[in-house]
């Protein structure tokens, strides 16, 4: 509830740049037209390490922890966890390749197969609860403890809902982006929230209110045992409904990131080959190649390191990069509606939703990973990561700074105007 109620400020606060700046480059296009150039190559850099390998990484942590071993449990049949990638990340591939209407199609499909299943799964938990009984329990504020690692517990719901950002740059391939997609943006996080309250609660009363201390230290994932108990066989739709979950995830971010590359690639800060267009399906086709590499080599990476260790490090180091990201695109919100955008200035929702959502994320990633510095494992590495990405972007900056290698700044200013990113 805490982190779709701040992400549904954030929400809220992007949706005003993208009334007035539809573009492909999404949040690269907001901040860089809204802020700084400058500060939009970061938000094209963060979603250039972020989107493109969620694909594989997505589908290789729900392989190997969940699919894998639950599969072999209950049917003695071992499916190695590569084979689901391979297959679900050529799905995802071949559904980019065919244009954004019938990719689109087919994460609307696969959501709603995933969003029917699990929200059946939590009514059918409240009808046959555990021990405990049936319970208000989970939704009593009453209940609520400032655990120690809750503002961790923020990050990862933070990162749970993760995709909705990815809406933005389908701005170019939308019917009257300027009013459908500030209406994805919010609506997405609201749909969300509701639906991450309701389930979660249907799930921890199925499991039985009076054992859920023994959830974080349980042998088996507790869903699934909960889903065995009510359904029987038919449990294995639990399973079926997670792939749907991790292909609908992959199909949003590999659209988002081919799209916000196609749009870097126009501007002129990547090689203008990304921005080549197919004059037949309409799809970037060059950026879509590009992160088919990705996915290589974020393959490449799990089987180096492990699927865990791999998913969770660039877990935490994407959820700090897309707050600061949520930061830069709350500076520029203020400061168009106080400067060209005067005459639409609305004291709400062009100061006070993005200074709170601001200083929201801040506290969030302040107290998980700086207060105190007890980071480790995945934790640590993702922090890690993030810094290194951070600094190097830094660099890059100052070293075309200083090399006068800007006039990508000016073509991506034309770039965003002739796009309707302009004023």
């Amino acid at each position: 509830l805490f982190g779709g109620i701040l992400l549904g400020l954030q929400a809220l606060a992007a949706a005003q740049l993208a009334k007035v700046f539809p573009s492909a480059g999404g949040w690269y296009t907001w901040i860089a037209r809204a802020f700084h150039p400058r500060a939009g190559f970061f938000a094209g850099v963060l979603f250039s390490i972020w989107l493109p390998p969620v694909a594989t990484l997505t589908m290789a942590f729900l392989a190997k922890t969940v699919l894998e071993p639950s599969i072999k449990a209950e049917y003695g049949v071992d499916v190695p966890w590569w084979i689901w990638v391979v297959a679900g990340v050529a799905l995802v591939i071949f559904f980019a390749y065919q244009g954004i209407s019938i990719s689109e199609n087919a994460l609307i499909i696969t959501g709603l197969i995933e969003i029917v299943i699990m929200v059946a799964l939590a009514f059918t938990g409240l009808a046959s609860p555990g021990p405990g009984g049936f319970s208000f329990g989970p939704l009593n504020p009453g209940n609520f403890g400032l655990a120690s690692n809750l503002f961790l517990g923020v990050v990862f719901s933070i990162f749970a809902f993760s995709g909705w950002e990815s809406t933005g740059p389908l701005a170019e391939e939308s019917k009257n982006p300027k009013r459908n997609v500030p209406i994805g943006l919010v609506g997405s996080v609201v749909v969300l929230t509701v639906y991450f309250v309701f389930v979660t609660w249907g799930y921890l009363v199925g499991i039985g209110v009076s054992k859920v201390g023994s959830i974080p230290t349980a042998s088996a994932f507790p869903v699934a045992t909960l889903a065995q108990r009510v359904w029987g066989g038919a449990w294995v739709l639990l399973l079926f409904a997670l792939l749907n979950s991790a292909i609908a995830l992959s199909i949003a971010c590999f659209n988002g990131g081919t799209r916000t590359w196609y749009a870097m690639g126009r501007s002129g800060v990547l090689p203008k080959m990304v921005g080549k267009v197919n004059a037949t399906r309409k799809t970037p086709v060059n950026a879509i190649s590009l992160q088919v590499g990705v996915q290589v080599l974020a393959f490449v990476c799990v089987l180096i390191w492990g699927a865990e260790n791999v998913f969770f490090s660039w877990a935490n180091a994407i959820t700090i990069g897309l707050v600061l990201m949520y930061v830069l695109c709350n500076i520029g919100v203020v400061r168009y509606y106080l400067t060209e955008g005067r005459a639409q200035f609305n004291p709400l929702l062009h100061i006070v939703v993005p200074v709170i959502a601001s200083a929201a994320g801040v506290v969030v990633v302040w107290k998980s990973y700086f207060s105190p510095f007890t980071s480790t494992g995945p934790v640590f590495w993702g922090l890690m990561t993030f810094i290194v990405v951070l600094v190097l972007t830094v660099v890059i900056l100052i070293y075309l700074r200083v090399t006068g290698r800007e006039d990508w700044m000016r073509r991506a200013q034309l770039v965003f105007e002739q796009s309707g990113g302009g004023h």
